[in-house]
């Protein structure tokens, strides 16, 4: 992935950034699931690095399948969350919106598949609940789509996770970290930070 550069620098001013915890990233940042794992296992407090089964179920390592039934459960949960009793889940997942969707998500997306999604409801383009409605609910309904914008979004799973990734590329990552501090233990979210077997 790094092409076999170190995060810590080159041989000689090595030891000397471990000690200081001072990684350069720039390599992976285009991988924002990569990004978030390996600054957790980088931690200098081993406490807060994440256990092997952790890293296993890291996003880095999900296929599109997975990425999409995680954004439509994420965005199942966070339907619950009654905007008027101050949910700290919902401002959480909010708060996360200027680096998830940076800006208006309506920016991002062709105007015949807007024209597609308005004709229906009322969207708030800068909220990520809003994004992940409509991610949800185009993907349950993929088949009843126009062709037009089905050919506009992809094939499921890939094309339509290609999608959103490509004009959201934080989008995953972002609701993950907001999941897995609220939600993590909750029978519905929970398959995607531990091992049924385990």
């Amino acid at each position: 992935m790094t092409g076999g550069e170190h995060p810590f620098g080159d041989i000689f001013e090595r030891d000397a950034n471990i000690v200081k915890n001072q990684k350069d990233l720039f390599l992976v940042e285009h991988v924002p699931e990569a990004v978030d794992l390996i600054s957790s296992l980088l931690d200098p407090n081993p406490e807060l690095r994440p256990k092997a089964v952790e890293v296993l179920h890291h996003p880095l390592f999900w296929n599109s399948e997975k990425r999409l039934s995680f954004l439509r459960d994420a965005s199942d949960r966070v339907e619950l969350e009654d905007r008027e009793t101050d949910s700290e889940l919902f401002k959480a997942l909010e708060a996360t919106s200027s680096v998830a969707i940076g800006g208006k998500w309506d920016d991002k997306l062709e105007s015949s598949f807007l024209t597609n999604i308005t004709r229906y409801r009322r969207y708030k383009y800068d909220s990520i609940r809003d994004l992940l409605r409509v991610i949800r609910n185009k993907l349950n309904h993929y088949r009843e789509l126009p062709i037009e914008i089905q050919e506009v979004l992809g094939s499921v799973p890939e094309g339509f996770d290609n999608y959103f990734t490509a004009r959201f590329p934080k989008l995953l990552i972002e609701v993950y970290r907001v999941i897995r501090k609220y939600c993590r233990e909750e029978e519905l979210l929970s398959k995607y930070f531990k091992s049924s077997l385990l």
